[in-house]
């Protein structure tokens, strides 16, 4: 090419370059090639994040919106980042929860009848729109953000419950919170509940098949004879300070491998940063697998992920943000 004519180009490039680094990071990732979370690819799926898009600072009684999520990659997770400027690796979540479910139990949010369809492919760019309406009362079961047609595009799961006891009481009434997983056309994966024992401030869910057998125990590691969790603390990309709840034999306890750095299956809870902790209110996990798990049995324990949030950490978040937490 002649020198005069690439100087040429360059020159009537850059002002197009320039308005293209000023997009939005999240915009720009939407028009990368699509690598969309299908069944298929979650059975070749080792781990990814699962981040929380609905801000819930001052989002109380009636103000309780339903809660989104993005699937993220794991290896690029940085404390203190937005849901939406991480790569996203194809699937995103949203849930669908009634008003009344939301303003009047969700101070035990354990406790409401709810819905988390979970979705291929990159979340709606209007998502992002959530954060602007933190004074708006949802009156419908899902965000105002979400158009029909995002609701319904590219599902490959469901993650739902009926409404049910708190893990605060769940062990005295029984009716223990639960998770149970569907395929697109509804037939039933698998489930995940929680677990009511002896040991009642160490929260414990059991993942079940289809069939309704035990396939997983996820309990995080105990102290002072399996009376209390064990935190662990250091770690990079925030895992500085968290309680992993790791996936185990059923039989033997024991965690199961999974092809990841830390080697063990599990859903951790991560730093997500102190701007998202304290003032947004947003959640990020550390989804890993293990090594066999079968698609289907990976979707579920996607599940298990939201049930932990739901169960647990949301549970602590309206208790004054205490930590910890169980049945």
């Amino acid at each position: 090419m002649c020198p005069s004519l690439f100087s040429q180009q360059t020159t009537m490039t850059q002002p197009l370059m320039q308005k293209k680094a000023t997009m939005n990071d999240y915009t720009a990732m939407r028009h990368q090639a699509p690598r969309s979370m299908t069944m298929e690819r979650m059975g070749d799926t080792d781990e990814f994040i699962l981040a929380q898009t609905t801000m819930l600072c001052l989002r109380h009684g009636c103000c309780r919106p339903s809660i989104n999520w993005v699937l993220q990659d794991a290896n690029n997770y940085e404390p203190g980042s937005s849901p939406f400027t991480l790569p996203n690796i194809g699937g995103w979540i949203h849930e669908e929860s009634t008003f009344c479910q939301r303003c009047c139990w969700g101070g035990v949010p354990g406790c409401r009848e709810t819905k988390f369809v979970q979705h291929a492919g990159y979340p709606p760019a209007r998502l992002q729109q959530e954060d602007r309406s933190c004074c708006v009362i949802q009156t419908e079961p899902t965000s105002d953000e979400l158009t029909p047609m995002d609701l319904q595009a590219d599902v490959v799961a469901t993650h739902e419950k009926e409404m049910t006891c708190s893990t605060g009481c769940a062990c005295c009434f029984g009716h223990a919170p639960y998770l149970l997983t569907k395929d697109d056309t509804g037939i039933i994966l698998g489930e995940t509940r929680f677990v009511c024992d002896a040991c009642l401030f160490v929260p414990k869910f059991h993942v079940l098949d289809a069939s309704g057998s035990v396939q997983y125990l996820l309990r995080p590691d105990t102290c002072c004879g399996g009376l209390c969790v064990m935190p662990r603390c250091g770690g990079a990309k925030g895992k500085c300070c968290r309680v992993p709840f790791l996936i185990r034999s059923p039989a033997t306890g024991e965690a199961l491998y999974s092809n990841v750095q830390e080697g063990k299956a599990q859903v951790t809870s991560l730093w997500s940063g102190l701007f998202n902790e304290v003032c947004l209110k947003r959640r990020a996990y550390h989804v890993a697998f293990p090594v066999d798990a079968t698609r289907e049995e990976r979707m579920v324990l996607t599940g298990s992920a939201l049930l932990v949030d739901v169960a647990v950490y949301e549970q602590d978040e309206d208790n004054n943000d205490g930590g910890g937490g169980g049945g």
